[in-house]
């Protein structure tokens, strides 16, 4: 098992790998690493058989390892499955590394519970794409069938061609949590560096010219991830999120793309995602702590 610092990673082995795995997604490809990560090294084994993303900040001198905004999932990735020892064998290296850390696995990956390891279960929801629009339809719940007509039925133009610009000033507009104005810059960055890479499209619904919803959607080579949401008032009155969700399943229905939402442990917002049929699907949250008690306050920073 090598520790690899960024330079010394070889993206194109490394990459290969992620595209072929069972746990595939846009998170681990090392672009999309480049672009949400402060710092990111990897664990490497048997010339990429097996690999791990290790994300992680120095402070007061310092490392600890962190889960970066908009990547929900990383973990061990391979070609082939990954055995639970395999896991804790890495975990027990980096305690030996980092002073604390939180971290997701992803859906392919069981971590066992062994101390100095606290694991917890959190849910995600995916929809399968692979059948007809008619099919997948059928298997919306009652209540998001009524918002999808109501929307439908106001007869608004989806449109997909708004800049990242105007969806992230929207956003900042209409977003129900606060942030500064360094993070609204670092998402533009983000989701440039998705579209350069032709990895990401906007779905937008127009109320007479004028947004009421967007969304953006991240594709990977087997997923395409919910990544980015927001909606005014009038888009939430209109529906409009029901309806840009639908015209996504629409869009690519009968595709081998799940559809992943990226969450959520909020009641509402998993309400949503199950009522256009999506499941949910378990991953792992792992921490260590190896901090002097008056360091604790350290894991307030992410």
């Amino acid at each position: 098992m090598e520790f690899l610092h960024r330079r010394e990673i070889d993206d194109q082995k490394w990459d290969e790998v992620i595209a072929q795995s069972t746990a595939e997604t846009l998170y681990p490809y090392s672009w999309y690493l480049d672009a949400v990560a402060v710092n990111w090294s990897a664990l490497v084994m048997e010339n990429y058989r097996f690999v791990m993303p290790v994300v992680w900040k120095k402070k007061y001198g310092l490392r600890y390892l962190y889960q970066p905004f908009y990547t929900q999932q990383l973990g061990v990735f391979s070609k082939e499955y990954v055995d639970p020892t395999l896991i804790t064998a890495m975990l027990s290296l980096l305690v030996k590394r980092f002073r604390f850390a939180t971290l997701n696995f992803n859906t392919k990956n069981l971590v066992g519970e062994k101390n100095p390891f606290t694991v917890y279960d959190k849910s995600n929801y995916e929809l399968d794409l692979q059948h007809d629009y008619e099919k997948l339809h059928s298997s919306y719940s009652t209540n998001a069938k009524r918002n999808v007509k109501k929307a439908l039925d106001l007869n608004k133009v989806v449109e997909k061609d708004i800049s990242i610009e105007e969806l992230v000033a929207f956003k900042r507009k209409n977003d129900v949590i606060k942030r500064t104005e360094e993070e609204y810059r670092w998402l533009i960055n983000l989701l440039e560096t998705i579209r350069k890479n032709s990895a990401g499209y906007v779905y937008a619904s127009m109320d007479e010219g004028i947004l009421s919803a967007a969304a953006f959607f991240g594709f990977s080579r087997s997923r395409a991830i919910y990544l980015v949401s927001a909606s005014s008032d009038r888009g939430k009155e209109d529906r409009g999120m029901f309806k840009l969700v639908d015209a996504f399943i629409k869009e690519h229905a009968g595709s081998e793309l799940i559809l992943d939402f990226e969450g959520s442990n909020i009641p509402n917002v998993a309400r949503f995602f199950a009522g256009f049929g999506a499941s949910p699907e378990l991953y792992q949250g792992v921490s260590f702590n190896r901090l002097p008690l008056f360091l604790n306050k350290l894991k307030k920073h992410g």
